[in-house]
């Protein structure tokens, strides 16, 4: 059952904490997560995701954020013939066991760690992607996230990745077996957390689009951008 947090509930918890919880929460459901959403892969994400491999050299590095058990986005990329080079991340062990039970060691770099926390040299990476993972983070970190990935970018590289559409923290008690939280800043501040922190970007895309997950509708706000 999804449920708009009580202010005093979210207030309580530090950023720490709610992605402590996350992390746990997605470590705890790590299979029955990916028996739901492997058979449903959305038309949205893998529609954007073959546009940029089209746009990328071969042997191009791309950096995947919230990559969790690599199926079906990492697995994809990991097996293009034009044999990018691959780093997923994920704030949950499990997931990342997962992934690297799919795709194997030798064919991805994958690193079990908060996003937030990451640090890479300017100019690492032609593509970013973070899909279903930007909102896991609280509403005051996804701004910022926005201008990290920026450096990360070599001049010319892309950035695709989702955010909620509502301005919202909403608490599941029991998502498949444990809680979840999740966090939106709204169409308008995505929009304005790219304005602020995304100096660089250029827009290539900015859609509100809705998914059939399985047998809901859910609405997600996609940005596709390229550094200048």
């Amino acid at each position: 059952m999804a449920t708009e947090a009580p202010p005093d509930l979210a207030s309580t918890l530090s950023p720490e904490e709610l992605k402590a919880i996350i992390a746990r929460g997605y470590d705890t459901i790590a299979p029955q997560y990916l028996a739901w959403s492997g058979p449903r892969p959305t038309t949205t994400r893998a529609a954007y995701v073959a546009q940029l491999l089209d746009l990328l050299d071969p042997g191009a590095s791309i950096l995947e954020l919230g990559c969790g058990a690599g199926v079906p986005t990492t697995q994809t990329i990991a097996a293009h013939p034009k044999k990018f080079h691959v780093t997923g991340v994920d704030i949950s062990a499990a997931q990342v066991a997962l992934a690297r039970e799919h795709i194997g060691r030798g064919r991805v770099a994958f690193e079990h760690a908060d996003m937030a926390k990451l640090h890479y040299e300017e100019g690492s990476f032609e593509a970013v992607l973070a899909f279903y993972s930007i909102f896991h983070l609280p509403r005051e970190e996804q701004p910022a996230m926005i201008g990290k990935v920026v450096k990360w970018l070599k001049p010319g590289g892309y950035l695709l990745l989702n955010m909620n559409t509502k301005d919202e923290v909403v608490h599941r008690e029991d998502w498949m077996g444990a809680p979840m939280f999740s966090f939106g800043i709204g169409v308008e501040g995505n929009r304005r957390a790219f304005e602020e922190y995304g100096k660089g970007l250029k827009i290539l895309v900015d859609e509100v689009a809705v998914e059939k997950v399985g047998r809901f509708e859910e609405t997600f706000h996609w940005f596709f951008a390229q550094k200048e």
